[in-house]
């Protein structure tokens, strides 16, 4: 609460102690007993609003805390997923491997029988063709060259074979190993997805206990000047301290891009640019769409990341400068995908529709601004 609406609140204070427990400051003048009551209850009354306000201050930190944690806790449960996904699929590639490994030196069994059989076969028939003189040297020769090719191809198929068993022994660790890190990483995301839960429900304790205190139109407006008011003050330090970035010869300017640029987010408008916020006075600076969790939201040109935080009365927000004074801003994430100094491209995934920022649905926030100044951004967009 500002001075002025402090002091207006003593004043009133002092209105009714002089209506009520002072009946006779009409007929003289108050006692000095009197003015040390007043005195009391007002110092009573700074001190309720000032612990107050310290409630306040220490909830919102307390939010900011919470859902920058929640923002970093889905990160991370999204990359588990992945790679569960990536050595799930590893698994199973393995797993044909070894299958397809152990019919092969099956086969490769059977063919060194037969060609074992074969070998001795021939081996027995043409000793006892010789004994009993019923083949020429030439034919006996001929058998000799086959003999000797059966012994290589016997030779071959053992090699082919010991290959095989060899390659299927190491198969057999790399198998093991993945499976054990699949397991670790699903028992992890178990973790994660509990923690998700508890931390959830620490959101919405301490949302609720925010609300409670500035659930009125005047605290809802006192609240939304001073979250204006400080994202003005942050852009003005971001354009001071960040210099101005130079794009590629052939990136195509800003403003050359008026109504031919795509979407952030695919979902229904919510707030209009220019309408007035609720029952305040004020008035949206940027739109608003509707969004599923977690779905991705893009950067609608190319540029660099100045600022991915959280904010407050934004939730996770990121900012991105175009050039030539042009900047972007998508609030309420669930995640932020990128840091401050990152190029992306036109369309290139920057973060995750949420509710951060005490939004009790999913929702992207969204503002193109040129020299600091908010412009209607469905002017722009295709």
């Amino acid at each position: 609460m500002g001075k002025a609406a402090t002091t207006r609140v003593l004043c009133a204070l002092l209105l009714l102690i002089s209506a009520c427990s002072l009946p006779l400051l009409a007929d003289k003048p108050p006692s000095k007993k009197d003015l040390e009551k007043l005195q009391s209850v007002i110092s009573k009354t700074e001190r309720q609003l000032d612990k107050q306000q310290s409630h306040s201050r220490k909830l919102e930190k307390q939010l900011r805390q919470t859902e920058i944690s929640l923002g970093k806790l889905k990160s991370r449960a999204k990359r588990l997923q992945t790679t569960i996904r990536d050595q799930q699929k590893q698994l199973n590639g393995l797993l044909v491997r070894q299958k397809n490994l152990q019919l092969q030196s099956l086969a490769q069994q059977d063919e060194i029988n037969n060609l074992i059989t074969t070998s001795y076969r021939l081996g027995r028939e043409k000793r006892i063709k010789v004994l009993l003189n019923q083949e020429s040297p030439e034919k006996f020769s001929r058998s000799l060259i086959y003999a000797d090719y059966l012994n290589k191809a016997h030779l071959g198929a053992i090699e082919a074979f010991r290959d095989t068993v060899a390659e299927l022994e190491t198969v057999k660790p790399v198998l093991q190993s993945k499976t054990k890190a699949l397991l670790a990483n699903k028992t992890e995301l178990l973790n994660q997805q509990a923690a998700l839960k508890n931390t959830l429900r620490s959101r919405e304790s301490t949302l609720k206990q925010l609300n409670a205190e500035i659930d009125s139109d005047k605290g809802k407006l006192a609240g939304l000047r001073r979250e204006r008011k400080e994202l003005e003050e942050l852009l003005k330090a971001v354009e001071k301290t960040v210099t101005s970035i130079q794009l590629p010869s052939d990136t195509v300017p800003f403003a050359s891009t008026r109504g031919k640029l795509q979407r952030p987010v695919k979902g229904q408008l919510k707030n209009r640019y220019g309408k007035r916020r609720g029952s305040t006075q004020l008035r949206w600076e940027g739109v608003s769409f509707y969004a599923n969790p977690g779905r991705e939201i893009g950067s609608i040109h190319y540029g660099r990341v100045i600022f991915a935080d959280w904010f407050r009365g934004k939730g996770l927000l990121m900012i991105i400068d175009h050039g030539d004074g042009y900047m972007s801003l998508y609030a309420h994430n669930q995640s932020l995908l990128r840091e401050p100094g990152d190029w992306v491209s036109a369309g290139e995934a920057i973060a995750t529709a949420g509710n951060t920022g005490g939004l009790d649905h999913t929702e992207l926030y969204f503002e193109i601004r040129h020299q600091g100044k908010a412009v209607n951004p469905m002017k722009w967009l295709r």
